[in-house]
């Protein structure tokens, strides 16, 4: 498989699918139960349980990756979700970036950008206005 095809099935299996036995094919057996990726998640074990958090959240969710740039064993994307939200009522769509070094067809490393700001906004637990209001140095509070 490409680098792309590999990301592909990355977002179609894992996220869209909701098939998380699929880790096994797409990561590497170097990526043990404890590494952790970019510094926040550690795929085998806790990425099912976000998963399945998302799902509940947005309902199914769709990617699509819009630019794809390869170099050596890394590959960068550009991608968009977007699902019909709570209830299929609530659309929602976010973008973001991810990067991973891939070794015998299989991710070794990954870092990822996701803008959970502006789903947060959309799914309505942060206030619309809520990147702006922290720009101006305002603190968000909860009845």
């Amino acid at each position: 498989m490409t680098k792309l095809e590999i990301m592909q099935s990355w977002f179609s299996r894992i996220w869209e699918d909701a098939d998380v036995s699929a880790l096994d094919d797409l990561l590497s057996p170097e990526v043990g139960a404890d590494t952790v990726f970019d510094g926040v998640i550690a795929p085998r074990s806790e990425l099912p349980e976000l998963v399945k958090i998302m799902h509940s959240l947005v309902g199914p969710m769709q990617f699509s990756i819009s630019r794809c740039l390869e170099d050596g064993d890394w590959c960068s994307i550009d991608y968009e979700m977007t699902a019909d939200g709570p209830g299929g009522v609530t659309p929602v769509r976010a973008g973001g970036m991810m990067m991973a070094r891939i070794k015998d067809d299989r991710i070794v490393e990954m870092t990822t950008k996701f803008d959970g700001f502006t789903l947060f906004e959309q799914l309505g637990q942060l206030p619309s206005d809520a990147l702006m209001a922290c720009l101006t140095g305002q603190k968000l509070r909860w009845a």
